[in-house]
């Protein structure tokens, strides 16, 4: 006898719920804090209200005025009302026409269960899907013995197929309304003829009966192709749980397909042989764009932030950009020395660049020397492709208003045109300063010549505290790039105020130490712990003021510098022969990293 699930019951899951009275924030909060949530249901006094699914919220807070008028206002403005609700003693052939009939606008993923006119849960139509594809495989198996076993039971046949075709035209009305792609494949990986229509509209073709590799092989490349090809072989190969879970778990989980953003999420089927795998696709470019834009706009704020208090900074660092690609680069074209040199000189500029820009967050322009930068490498890597025209035709090609142009556009847009033709500040001589101190010193008691001094230095010079910290910002972006953890930079020891401009090169230098630190120092989380380490790596900033003068000490406690890695790299770059680098003790070893292997270029060009 054939074990299967009478009623709807077993099939309901508790959801979480919220009141009709809490605003959109809450439920905002909730779905970035569990991704994998598809909904929420909202219950007044015990009773269901209404639903709210992750993606009918997400496309009206995106819609214009969506985001000002929900998400400060009760959840009841947004949710669905008109609820599909079924008691839990419903039996499964009447939910599925139940949910079947269901009015155009309540075409969701959620059926809302009651038990006692209460709120018991909910069952999710997807996973329906699933059980119901698995009562139907039992179906059909039954009447196939049946047919071998009571010939003379061909009206009782003819009844039951009749009533197998009544459910599956259930289960494709229900594919077709579900507002996803809904698709199944075998070992064979086949798609079966019983998918949504919405697989058409995503993937612009009909995918009944066609290789699904087949398929993905327009939309993304041939690495993930292989990739799939390998998970699904063990997939339909292993039989343990969990390993199935392993194999489909490295799949992508988000594809581009036709310009739009398509979550893809695959489900095991254990008691079908020929569509094994159910693959669920979910159109989630809306809220792509609504992530993209609250990056973007967060990106904005701090640039305005940082050119309000460093105009100089940005403007020098704007200089330097069109003084290198405007005079020092065609001047290093023409100056004789040989192409690798050349190119190993500009692709270090364009990397040192990057960092500028990134620091003082022109993010727009530190992504376009980004893509210069990988440009400049492809040629180190295949220089003999590459001709000392095409160098100068890559360099005559680089638009600095063009790279520069979106940056522009946010700085003149908060702050007006005139950001770049006027100076709001008042300048004072060094001369004039300097009298100022001697007059300090001539007229004030010792013992309160050193608070004054610290007053007027913080009113005409920058503390070197307030310098590294803008790093800050700079070193989380590095550590997020490259997988790692690393908090605030800690600072200890005096005030030390400068002449910002007089330490301006020496302050943009810092940038190459911080993303050493972040990239060769820091180790990977799991690294650290298996050193016994914290996950959270920690940059370290002491300093020491003397009397004319100061010292930085910047540390890191990450892995230190290996000797023997920077010996190979010496030899690789000709600073060393092998016979040399032998003879060298571990301390000239490693004074070796102050060195440069392009000296002509960098005494000529102040590299």
């Amino acid at each position: 006898m054939i074990e299967t699930i009478e009623t709807i019951g077993k099939l309901v899951r508790i959801v979480p719920t919220f009141s009709p009275t809490e605003n959109g924030e809450i439920i905002h909060n909730y779905f970035e804090e569990n991704k994998e949530s598809e909904g929420v249901v909202v219950v007044d006094d015990e009773k269901p209200a209404g639903i709210l699914m992750r993606k009918d919220f997400y496309q009206k807070i995106g819609s214009q005025f969506g985001y000002s008028l929900y998400m400060k206002r009760c959840i009841h403005l947004v949710m669905k009302t008109d609820i599909t609700c079924v008691d839990k003693s419903c039996d499964m052939a009447k939910f599925g026409f139940s949910a079947m009939n269901r009015d155009q606008d309540s075409l969701y993923d959620f059926v809302v269960i009651l038990e006692n006119e209460k709120y018991a849960g909910i069952v999710s139509i997807s996973e329906f899907l699933i059980e119901m594809s698995k009562t139907k495989e039992r179906e059909i198996k039954l009447l196939n013995d049946q047919q071998r076993i009571l010939k003379q039971a061909n009206e009782a046949e003819k009844l039951h197929r009749m009533e197998i075709e009544q459910r599956n035209a259930a289960i494709k009305n229900l594919l077709d309304h579900a507002g996803q792609g809904f698709l199944f494949f075998g070992d064979d990986l086949l798609v079966s003829e019983e998918y949504s229509k919405e697989c058409d509209d995503i993937f612009g073709l009909s995918v009944g009966s066609q290789n699904f590799l087949q398929v993905m092989k327009s939309f993304v490349d041939g690495n993930c192709i292989n990739l799939m090809q390998d998970a699904f072989a063990n997939r339909f190969r292993e039989q343990d749980k969990i390993r199935n879970k392993v194999y489909l778990s490295i799949l992508p989980e988000e594809i581009k397909i036709r310009g739009r953003y398509i979550q893809t999420e695959y489900k095991v089927i254990p008691a079908q042989e020929s569509k094994s795998i159910m693959m669920i696709l979910t159109d989630i470019t809306e809220k792509k764009a609504l992530e993209l834009k609250t990056a973007e706009d967060k990106n904005n704020i701090k640039l305005i932030i940082r050119v309000i208090s460093n105009r100089g900074e940005i403007n020098q660092t704007i200089e330097d950009l069109h003084g290198f690609v405007e005079g020092e680069a065609p001047r290093l074209l023409d100056s004789g020395h040989d192409k690798k040199s050349i190119l190993q000189h500009i692709f270090r500029v364009v990397h040192t660049m990057k960092g500028d820009f990134s620091l003082n967050s022109l993010h727009h322009t530190s992504a376009g020397l980004h893509r210069l930068e990988d440009a400049l490498s492809a040629m180190q890597k295949k220089p003999e492709a590459v001709g000392m025209e095409d160098l100068r035709e890559f360099v005559e090609g680089i638009d600095c208003g063009q790279l520069l142009e979106q940056d522009i556009s946010v700085i003149t847009e908060a702050l007006g045109t005139c950001y770049f033709e006027k100076d709001d500040t008042y300048t004072v001589s060094r001369q004039r300063l300097a009298k100022i101190e001697n007059k300090i010193k001539t007229t004030f008691p010792e013992d309160e010549q050193d608070v004054i001094s610290d007053l007027l230095q913080s009113l005409f010079y920058t503390n070197v505290k307030d310098i590294i910290k803008d790093y800050n910002d700079y070193i989380k972006t590095l550590a997020e790039r490259f997988g790692k953890n690393i908090g605030d930079i800690k600072i200890t020891g005096e005030d030390v105020y400068i002449d910002r401009d007089r330490y301006f090169p020496f302050i943009k230098s810092l940038v190459h130490v911080f993303r050493n630190m972040a990239d060769h120092g820091i180790e990977d989380p799991d690294e650290r712990v298996d050193c016994g380490k914290p996950e959270c790596g920690e940059i370290s900033c002491g300093l020491e003021k003397l009397e004319d003068r100061f010292i930085l000490s910047l540390t890191d406690d990450g892995k230190g510098i290996d000797p023997e890695t920077i010996g190979k790299k010496a030899v690789e770059k000709g600073i060393y022969s092998e016979d040399e680098i032998s003879r060298l003790d571990k301390a000239k070893i490693l004074k070796t990293i102050f060195r440069s292997a392009a000296f002509p270029l960098r005494a000529q060009f102040g590299a």
